[in-house]
């Protein structure tokens, strides 16, 4: 009698465990990083270019309680990139673009100065899911 109420409270406790959001799942999220190139003469844009975003860093927040990281990668040659192994709920995955900004002395630029800007997209995954975010465009 008594290995079968601590059977039952064992039992009890671990379903009453809820896993939270972070590494150990089956869940998946990618995507892939897109660069819009902003060509610039004389501190005045010129032209735009696409470009693959290789090497470029891609960060995942685990949950909604806070803003700090959890983990980052590098997106790979192609501009793609894979967070693994996650636990159903929300996350925030995010990468920084760089803004441009002409400073007040035209002639010799020499107080032009680049800002980062984030862009983010909030995703949810389901238990064994795959999650695709598409193209995330950011600005250099």
């Amino acid at each position: 009698m008594n290995k079968l109420i601590v059977f039952a409270g064992i039992l009890t406790s671990l379903s009453a465990c809820k896993k939270i959001e972070g590494e150990g799942g089956r869940g998946e999220i990618s995507g892939k990083l897109e660069i819009s190139q902003i060509l610039y003469v004389n501190s005045t844009p010129s032209d735009t270019v696409d470009v693959i975003a290789s090497a470029e860093d891609v960060y995942i927040v685990y949950g909604d309680a806070d803003e700090i990281y959890d983990d980052r990668i590098q997106t790979n040659y192609d501009g793609t990139f894979k967070f693994k192994y996650l636990q159903p709920g929300n996350y925030t995955i995010f990468a920084y673009s760089e803004i441009f900004n002409k400073g007040a002395n035209l002639t010799n630029n020499d107080d032009d100065y680049y800002t980062k800007q984030v862009e983010k997209i909030a995703v949810s995954v389901d238990k064994k899911g795959v999650v695709d975010v598409g193209t995330i465009q950011l600005t250099r």
